[in-house]
This record gives structure tokens, C-alpha cells and sequence, in this order.
């Protein structure tokens, strides 16, 4: 034990002495999502206050009586109303940036609300303008709302008098189940993509590098059984994949309490989840998790010959890792007895379900054991093909 914490501290070292390994491991997950978060916000915070402080140029037109619509809208402050012959000059004149939006009514819009028909008022804008389309909309309902009045006073009816049941939603899940159910899948699709991509990086480095730079040999030489440098090695991959992992969990939360965001409910209760009981469970399954991924990518890496082909073995495997986490996102996925023996699938099933406090113990002790019986068989595989010394030498 005494001679691989000796490897292991001494990877440790080095791995810290290279400011690149550090940059990866620790300043890429901790500040990816405050610096995402935060440049996000800033370009749509000035791109709103743009769109709400601008002057909005409405076209309209109107093939009949408009019942003051065209006056309400000129009179709104920030609006200018320009007529245009017809509504393909709508579109035409939105389309080439002349207007930013429209309105057009029919020729017996006029005759229709006043015979208490229903008849409809088309606004023309792009789907991406929208904050400009809620400008619009939202003084096209103040003239609905007062022709609704008028109406109603004019055949001496009240709003109750028109509705006589309104339907109102009783959620039954609390707000911890809510949120598990909504954002426990994208957690755990963060931190194994930032687990898988922290151990990577140290694999091609700890043994391909090594390979490269001619010190394998110096290492292997050394009176030490071969086994013991493996199992330093990859307890260095471990640390770094967790490493990713929690700082990238971390860098998320920081993010989102940071930025205004809107989900400031949202990350206050999942701050709450987090107890110590919901970080065990999350560690425990992180772990086994952890030292599969540097099981299969030692092989990889140590048969390589180069830091470029281990790099380009190892990158398509994102897909295998990132498919089962996206699957896992998909509504209608369930934790049962056969998704718990799928790996990275179980995992993100049973953080959701961590998250919304309704885990079946039962089924995370079957998701603990496959992904202990996979850890194991991936450690296994890396002892044969580190014991091989054609795969170690080849050149």
C-alpha cells in the first residue's frame, strides 16, 4: 500500500506542476458555467432593454372599419404606425427590416364585433423578436379586454356572469419532487460528461505521455510490482475525474445563484437536496462510476503509440457516454429492475430520483452492485493489458 500512495503522490505532483492538467481539472469546470451563465445573461439582458426602449415601427392595415384599434396603437408611447397597402406588404416590409411588426383586420371585423360575433386580429412578427411580438400583444389585449367590457355592459352582463366555473390545478408533488423530476437529469448529465473528461485527459498523459517521453521504461524499472504502479496510476485518473465532477457541479450552482437567471427558487431548493445523506448516495454511485471510466481508457491509452491516436480512440466514446445520460433525460425513463443494471443510464435515473426524495433503496442497492461489478471488471481488463509488456513498449 506504502509503494502506490509512493506512485500516486508522485503523479499528484507532477499532474499539479503542469499548469494545462490544472486548467482542465480544475478551472474549466469550476468557472465554464459562472463565465456561460454570466455572458449569456449580459447579451440578453441588453438585447431586452434594446427591444423594450426602441421605438416600434407597427404596420397596419385595415380593409374595413378598425373600431379605433389603429388610434390605441398610435397612441401607445414607443409605437409608430405606418399603413401599408396590404398584407403581403406586411410580411414583405417586416421581412426586409422596414417594419418590425404588423397588424392587419378584415373587412367586416368591424361588423362582426358589433353584432357580438368573434372575428381575429392578425399580428404579423418574427418568432425571434420576442420580446418586440410582447409589446404588441400586449396592447392588442388591453383593445380586446375593452371591447369585452363593452360588450358585456351592453347586454347587462359581468365577467361571473359569462364564467360560471374557473379550473384550477392542485399539484400534489412538492416542489423537491417537481425539481427532481425537471432538472435530475441534466445534473447528473453534467458531472459524468465533466467525470469522463477529467479522466481522459490524465490517462493519455499518465501513460501514453509517459510512452512518448521515454519514462515508462525508468518507471517499470523500478522495484515495484507492476500491478501497484497500475493501481497509483489510476488512482490519480479517479482524482482528477472527481475532481471535474464536483467542480463542475459546484461552477453550476455558482452560475445559477450568480446570474439573473429567473431560477433563483430553483437553486435554492436543490441547495436544500443537497444534505448529507443525498451527497453519499451521489459519491457512492460517482465513484464505482469514476474508476470504470479509468478502467477503459487505460487499456487504450497504454496499447497507443502516440498522444494523438490515444486522443482519437478515446474521443468517440463521448457518444457511449453521452447517449444513456441523454436517454436518461427523456420523459417516460423510469428507474426499474432492468434500467438499474444499465451503466450511466442508472445512474442519472437514480439521481432523479435522489433529488425528488423517492429512490427505492431496493433498486439503488441493484444500481451500487452493477456498477461495482463493472468497475471490477474493467480494473481486471487494465491489469492484463498493463501485465502485457508488448502493449506497455510498443512503439
Amino acid at each position: 500500500m506504502k509503494q502506490i500512495l509512493i506512485i500516486y503522490k508522485k503523479e499528484l505532483r507532477e499532474t499539479l506542476r503542469d499548469k494545462r492538467s490544472l486548467f482542465r481539472m480544475v478551472f474549466i469546470p469550476l468557472g465554464l458555467f459562472p463565465l456561460l451563465f454570466g455572458v449569456t445573461n449580459a447579451i440578453q439582458n441588453n438585447a431586452t432593454a434594446s427591444d423594450m426602449e426602441r421605438e416600434l415601427r407597427v404596420g397596419f392595415f385595415a380593409a374595413g372599419p378598425d373600431l379605433q384599434l389603429r388610434a390605441a396603437l398610435e397612441g401607445t408611447p414607443g409605437f409608430k404606425v405606418y399603413d401599408v397597402p396590404g398584407t403581403d406588404s406586411l410580411k414583405t416590409w417586416i421581412h426586409d427590416g422596414r417594419l418590425d411588426v404588423g397588424v392587419s383586420l378584415s373587412a367586416n371585423f368591424a361588423s362582426n364585433v358589433n353584432e357580438l360575433k368573434t372575428d381575429t386580429v392578425f399580428r404579423y412578427g418574427a418568432r425571434a423578436s420576442s420580446t418586440v411580438n410582447d409589446r404588441l400583444e400586449t396592447e392588442l389585449k388591453k383593445f380586446e379586454e375593452g371591447l369585452l367590457t363593452a360588450r358585456l355592459q351592453s347586454i347587462h352582463l359581468t365577467r361571473e356572469n359569462i364564467r360560471p366555473t374557473v379550473a384550477k390545478f392542485v399539484d400534489t408533488a412538492s416542489q423537491r419532487e417537481t425539481i427532481g423530476k425537471l432538472a435530475g437529469g441534466f445534473l447528473p448529465y453534467i458531472f459524468i460528461l465533466f467525470c469522463y473528461m477529467g479522466c481522459m485527459f490524465p490517462a493519455i498523459d499518465l501513460f501514453t505521455g509517459e510512452k512518448e517521453r521515454g519514462s515508462i521504461e525508468t518507471l517499470l524499472s523500478a522495484p515495484v510490482d507492476r500491478w501497484k504502479v497500475l493501481i497509483g496510476k489510476m488512482l490519480l485518473i479517479i482524482t482528477s475525474g472527481l475532481a471535474s465532477a464536483v467542480l463542475s457541479m459546484l461552477g453550476l450552482f455558482l452560475g445559477l445563484k450568480t446570474a439573473d437567471s429567473g431560477l433563483g427558487d430553483v437553486v435554492q431548493v436543490a441547495l436544500s437536496v443537497l444534505s448529507p445523506v443525498s451527497v453519499i448516495v451521489l459519491v457512492s454511485m460517482l465513484l464505482p462510476l469514476v474508476v470504470f471510466f479509468a478502467g477503459i481508457m487505460i487499456p487504450a491509452t497504454v496499447y497507443a503509440k502516440s498522444f494523438k491516436e490515444a486522443a482519437t480512440t478515446l474521443q468517440p466514446l463521448n457518444f457511449v457516454v453521452i447517449l444513456p445520460a441523454v436517454i436518461g433525460m427523456m420523459p417516460g425513463i423510469e428507474l426499474n429492475a432492468f434500467t438499474a443494471l444499465i451503466p450511466i443510464l442508472n445512474v442519472v435515473l437514480t439521481t432523479k430520483e435522489v433529488i425528488a426524495g423517492t429512490v427505492d433503496w431496493l433498486l439503488f442497492v441493484e444500481v451500487i452492485a452493477s456498477l461495482l461489478l463493472i468497475a471490477s471488471a474493467a480494473v481486471v481488463f487494465s491489469l492484463k493489458r498493463f501485465g502485457n509488456e508488448k502493449n506497455i513498449l510498443r512503439t
